[in-house]
């Protein structure tokens, strides 16, 4: 992918070397176009260290090649302004093109995605208030500016605007105001105020598939038992038991659940408080109960049912993933063999099982496998 970054005069320019380096570490290509402001914060030579690309400046634009605005404007794929100052937006709406990178957002075709840095006032001034609903912005983050005030107006975070920006390019109409419910984690299941039972689910492969049902243009809610840094624009809600999630799943009511969560099996009877040693004595007895059984209680529900299944028996997975494909009655399930890929891998290689076909995908990222279980889904 052609990325074009422009860059107005703000202090948040320092977080723009961090988004470059994320499409960069995803393989894709960078220019950079800057404002004269900008270049009083940081030098070109920073940006074509980082990209390997000439920077477009109004110093360097030459017309006998493609170093120019025109040229720059037809090769991107998708344009983000990051930071994008309240001058620069204000002055974007109005088609005013008086600067090289005003000149370029007017000269492309390709999506624009404005990511605003500005002083609490002068962000919400009516008049930038209008350019920012009228313009494809990500909203600004509120905490202490560089300025000492506090309050909205401080640029989103890189890997918010990375999200996006693959949110604009990749986004597909079939997932349009669909809602996709992920889970993710383990579950905690308390023994009493102090300890309690999980197991050692990472979460990081319902945050993969929360990312990836997000960039094809789904409405996403990640349901957790972790934290995870993601977007505002993807909605997270922390849960704890199983009960937590079952309650949370049925709440959000989803078009599809995607059933990541690793939920314990067998949970122990609650004790309110803390469990003294001298009450337990020498050896610790636990009362396990057998937990809710999420994709069973929901297995007459109408919206598309996603499971996983973790297993280390490879002789007998594929027919124990089947057998709970068809028990809980789901559209379909991943299974996972942990003698490849154990907790907390950054890997992953899966079953994707219907009732009536397996699909593998071979050994790969966890992220570039959640966006192969998403267009799997997309069929069902």
């Amino acid at each position: 992918m052609n990325v074009l970054i422009g860059v107005s005069g703000s202090i948040a320019i320092y977080k723009t070397c961090e988004l470059i380096r994320l499409f960069i570490k995803r393989g894709d290509n960078v220019k950079v176009v800057m404002t004269p402001s900008s270049e009083k914060f940081i030098t070109p030579l920073t940006f074509e260290s980082l990209t390997r690309n000439k920077v477009l400046t109004s110093n360097s634009e030459s017309w006998a090649g493609g170093e120019n605005h025109i040229d720059y404007a037809k090769w991107a794929d998708i344009f983000i302004i990051a930071p994008a100052t309240a001058n620069t937006l204000n002055k974007a709406y109005r088609g005013i093109a008086d600067n090289l990178l005003l000149q370029t957002y007017l000269a492309t075709t390709a999506p624009t995605l404005f990511a605003p840095a500005a002083n609490t006032n002068m962000y919400l001034h009516p008049a930038t208030q209008e350019a920012i609903q009228n313009l494809n912005c990500i909203e600004a983050n509120s905490g202490l500016l560089a300025c000492g005030d506090e309050g909205i107006g401080k640029m989103a975070e890189p890997e918010e605007i990375f999200l996006r920006a693959l949110r604009e390019v990749n986004k597909e109409d079939f997932w349009k105001n669909k809602k996709v419910v992920v889970t993710a984690g383990g579950s905690i299941e308390k023994i009493d105020d102090v300890r309690y039972i999980s197991n050692f689910s990472s979460g990081k492969m319902g945050e993969a598939l929360a990312k990836a049902f997000y960039i094809k243009g789904a409405d996403v809610t990640l349901i957790s038992s972790k934290e995870h840094k993601l977007s505002k624009e993807i909605k997270q809600i922390k849960a704890q038991s199983a009960k937590d999630y079952l309650d949370t799943i049925i709440s959000e009511n989803p078009d599809y659940l995607i059933m990541a969560a690793a939920i314990v099996d067998y949970k122990p009877e609650y004790t309110s408080g803390k469990l003294k040693k001298e009450q337990i004595g020498e050896k610790m007895v636990l009362q396990l109960n057998q937990n809710i059984d999420i994709l069973k209680t929901l297995k007459d529900k109408k919206f598309k049912k996603i499971g996983f299944k973790a297993e280390r028996d490879e002789q007998n997975a594929l027919k124990y993933a089947k057998n709970t494909l068809i028990n809980k009655n789901l559209d379909a399930i991943c299974l996972n063999l942990l003698t490849k890929n154990d907790f907390g891998s950054d890997e992953n290689e899966i079953i994707f099982i219907t009732k009536d076909k397996e699909i593998k995908f071979s050994q790969d990222t966890k992220e570039n496998i959640a966006f192969k279980v998403a267009d799997a889904v997309k069929n069902l």
